[in-house]
This record gives C-alpha cells, structure tokens and sequence, in this order.
C-alpha cells in the first residue's frame, strides 16, 4: 500500500508504557504541531496491538484524511505520513481491533456492487512495512445509510454508529458480532436511554469492553461538545452514559477518543488539537457534571 509523505511541522512524543510516565493531566501528543484551525482538526488517535502504530484522522477543510506514525529505534515517533486507502473525499474513524489487530476505519469510496456512496466500515491489515489492501464489510453491517466510528474490543464485539437500523437519533450507537462461518454480521441495539436524539460519534472502547467512550452533544455538558462513558454492568449491560467531565472536558470542544494498546492511556481532541491523559486519570471527573 502506498504511503505518500506530507509537509508538515510536527513534535514527537515517545510512548507512555510505565504506570509512572503516565500523564495525569491533558497534555498534547504533538508538542509541537502547528495550531489547528476549525478546517484542519484532528482526532480519532489510535494505537497499534504493539504500541509502535499510530493513526489519527485529520481534516482538511471538506476533505478528512488518515495519518500514521511509527515508532522509531529511540522511542520517537516519525512525523505524519498520510495513508493513501481507497474514498473519494473522507477517510475518518480509524480503530485497531483489540480482537483481531487491523485498524477499522470508515470511507466513503464506492461500493460499486452495492451502489453505495455514503460512509462505511473497512478494515486494513498492519504489515511490518506498510499495510494490505483495504476490504469493506459486507451487506450484512454496511447498509444504504451512514456506517462508521467503528471500535471493536479483544472479544470481537464491533461498536459502530449508523443513520439505519432502528436510530432514533441523528448517530445511533449499535454493536455487532460477526459469524466466524459466514463472515456476517449480526447487529444489536444499545440498552434503552443509551442513546440520544442528539447525535452520538468518536467510538473508543477499552481492550476488555467494559468501557466505552464517546462524544456527544447531549446534556449536562460543560462545552460545546463533550466526551461521554458508559460501563458494563455486572449481567453484562451497558448502564447509563455519563459525562466524563474534567480534566479532559472543558467549555470549548472535545472529542475524538482513542484508546492505548494496554488501555493506560486515553487519547483525544481538545479543539482539534490531538491530547493524551492517563486512563485513570480521565476517569476522575466521571458523573461531576450537572444539569445547568
């Protein structure tokens, strides 16, 4: 799979891997990146199986394109190298499978069999050198509507939002199995209350599955758009969605979450300016925020 480098200006972070090097307040991945404006966000970090992938979303006004950096022999991280997968204007929601380890994305590249043009799932296998070639989902999980946000945990249970299905909202979360046999997908619904007429997007989920993060514009909120949670409950439902709170929402934008490959760290966006906080950290204003 081709590679096509990019001009820009980026800082490198070596990876956090002891429980001491972990950051306990939001700091930003690329020290020194350029300051993003409203038309060249990035979000969606996210890290490979062996911790020496990362890939991130960004946008470029109406366009959104992947990026990828590799760890280097000194633990730095190479600068951003844009990743030339199939779509006509939009690659976004990159994820690697805790289950399977390829990195889940969404594209709105033409499915010429089905007549689609609208956003779906695909998925691409991590080389030592490069990448294999990118394959949608089938029929079964990408629909005639909007598929993506994909996130899928080491047991292979696949959380994506879609605009089909039974949504009551704009974005509806749903979570997939898919048949070892058939290669497809069965599709299940969120608990009720789960989701939101508001629509929900920026799937992460932790490497057991028992947690899951998304942005949403729902209240109690303490800025535009905030990042919320939800955990599994002992029987195996999910409970109620909560505000993450601070320190990782602020008044202004935060979004895009993504997970580390040991799950110690929580990646995001904090006004299209990619930041990273250790998990437990994050996880200290969970359920402070309330209705205004």
């Amino acid at each position: 799979m081709k590679r096509v480098a990019i001009p820009l200006v980026f800082g490198v972070l070596a990876a956090c891997s002891q429980a001491s090097d972990l950051p306990t307040e939001a700091v930003p991945v690329l020290a020194e990146a350029e300051t993003p404006t409203a038309f060249t966000r990035a979000y969606g970090l996210t890290e490979s199986m062996d911790g020496m992938v990362r890939v991130f979303a960004r946008e470029q006004g109406d366009r959104t394109l992947l990026y990828e950096m590799r760890k280097q022999e000194d633990g730095s991280w190479s600068a951003p190298v844009q990743l030339d997968f199939p779509h006509r204007i939009k690659l976004t929601n990159p994820s690697f499978s805790f289950a399977d380890g390829m990195l889940y994305y969404s594209s709105d590249a033409d499915i010429l069999e089905r007549g689609q043009r609208d956003g779906n799932i695909w998925r691409v296998e991590l080389m030592e050198d490069g990448w294999g070639t990118p394959e949608h989902l089938p029929a079964s999980i990408n629909t005639g509507a909007e598929e993506l946000n994909p996130a899928m945990d080491s047991r292979g249970r696949l959380y994506f939002t879609s605009n089909g299905y039974d949504s009551v909202g704009g974005h509806d979360i749903f979570q997939a199995i898919e048949d070892d046999e058939s290669g497809e997908w069965k599709i299940s619904g969120m608990p009720d209350g789960f989701n939101h007429a508001r629509a929900d997007a920026h799937l992460a989920i932790t490497p057991d599955g028992g947690r899951i993060f998304f942005y949403s514009h729902r209240k109690p909120k303490l800025g535009v758009v905030d990042i919320w949670t939800a955990t599994r409950t002992e029987d195996g439902t999910w409970g109620t969605p909560r505000n993450l709170g601070a320190p990782v929402n602020t008044p202004g934008i935060d979004f895009g979450p993504g997970i580390s490959s040991d799950g110690g760290i929580l990646f995001f966006s904090r006004e299209g300016e990619l930041m990273m906080i250790s998990l437990e950290a994050a996880l200290e204003g969970v359920g402070t925020v309330s209705e205004n």
